[in-house]
């Protein structure tokens, strides 16, 4: 009986009578005699929107959305428990690895979930003074004056506050300025991670062991390499697609990288809709082709 299949439909979905009536055109009275079985005439024409609308429901292709949350993958878990252990302990803790591997989206994810941690994101032009300016807007600190005076001001507010300062894309960071880190944990006692790409560990050595004491200082180095393992792009597909119908192509085109692939999802999904086609295995592989990383 399509009145108990469109029940049951309902039930799943979470739909009230008024939502069907909408979309089928007809008043929640109709809809509710359908429902009960007492629907005085013919029930062909509900019968067959019936169909109509569970079908329409079931084309997660089509009406595929995109969804960009975290998810937390084996990689993400091992790099928060590493933020964890530096944030609890005051240590100097280091994520690396290859790009495109989720390490913004966990530093990201953990600031959110623990307002006493601040993530600094860092970018090429990151100078000893822009670096300290923003730590200085980060932590509610005085952020003009000259280097020691922007330090002075960020210790004041850090000491003893048992806080975490998260440092994105580190591998960016000159020798000087890793020295102004390592000052900040050394008169704060709290917590730092340095998270960037490979050459971070190198470049926390110093080219002349310069830098011995900050390394010295790191407690956990972890390494995340060059590839997130297939059960993780698995997660991050299924929940992105909210299927794990494409997951056969969708992770060999990602090449182990969480970038690639949700760069990969998002355009599938779009040309999907724009072009009102289904997502399958050839628009998949066409859309792989197009991309450079």
């Amino acid at each position: 009986m399509k009145n108990l299949e469109l029940k049951q439909f309902m039930e799943q979905k979470g739909w009230s009578q008024k939502q069907v009536a909408q979309h089928f055109g007809k008043s929640i009275t109709t809809i509710s005699q359908y429902l009960n079985g007492k629907y005085p005439t013919d029930t062909s024409e509900l019968d067959a929107k019936t169909d109509e609308l569970i079908a329409l429901c079931q084309q997660k292709t089509s009406e595929a959305k995109y969804s960009a949350e975290f998810v937390p993958t084996l990689v993400a878990r091992r790099g928060m428990e590493i933020m964890k252990y530096a944030h609890a302990d005051g240590e100097i803790n280091v994520i690396y690895g290859a790009a495109g591997l989720g390490k913004t989206q966990m530093m990201k994810q953990y600031a959110k979930e623990n307002s006493s941690a601040v993530l600094i994101e860092v970018d090429p032009s990151c100078t000893p003074k822009v670096l300290l300016k923003k730590i200085s807007d980060a932590v509610g600190a005085n952020s003009r004056g000259i280097n020691n005076e922007l330090l002075d001001g960020i210790v004041q507010k850090l000491a003893n506050s048992n806080r975490l300062l998260l440092i994105d894309e580190a591998e960016l960071l000159s020798t000087r300025s890793l020295e102004f880190i390592r000052r900040i944990h050394d008169l704060t006692g709290v917590g730092v991670v340095l998270a960037g790409m490979p050459r971070l560990l190198v470049n926390l050595k110093g080219k002349n062991n310069e830098l011995a004491q900050l390394y010295s200082r790191v407690a956990f180095a972890l390494d995340l390499g060059n590839a997130l393992c297939e059960n993780d792009l698995g997660l991050l597909a299924t929940h992105a697609m909210g299927t794990d119908e494409f997951n056969d192509q969708l992770i060999p085109a990602s090449h182990g990288n969480a970038r690639r692939l949700s760069k990969l999802m998002r355009g599938v999904v779009r040309t999907a809709q724009i072009n009102g086609r289904e997502i399958d295995a050839a628009l998949i592989n066409h859309f792989a082709k197009m991309l450079i990383n």
